[in-house]
């Protein structure tokens, strides 16, 4: 860029050295605002994200929540078993010999 500013300064003196400047300066705000809008756009994108996954979440959580109901346990289902079989297998407890 400075030889924007050598040739303005050779055709036009200090004028031509003071439109560089000005026109450098302008680059560089324009730079600026790009750069800033870009990161702008990036926060936005990421913070939408994760309010999408945060939504999603206690959808899920929410609906978890009603399906199950919380007044009873589930009642365990055992089979009848006919007089004079045994079953095929029996539990032992914890720590039973074998």
């Amino acid at each position: 860029m400075l030889w924007i500013g050598a040739i303005f300064g050779a055709i036009f003196g200090w004028i031509g050295i003071l439109v560089a400047a000005i026109f450098w300066v302008t680059l560089a705000v324009f730079k600026l605002l790009w750069a800033l809008t870009l990161f702008a756009a990036q926060l936005i994108t990421g913070a939408s994200a994760l309010i999408a996954r945060a939504t999603n979440f206690l959808f899920n959580w929410a609906s978890q929540r009603m399906a199950s109901s919380t007044s009873a346990p589930p009642a365990r289902k055992t089979k009848a078993i006919p007089p004079g079989l045994k079953p095929k297998r029996t539990r032992r407890k914890k720590g039973a010999a074998r």
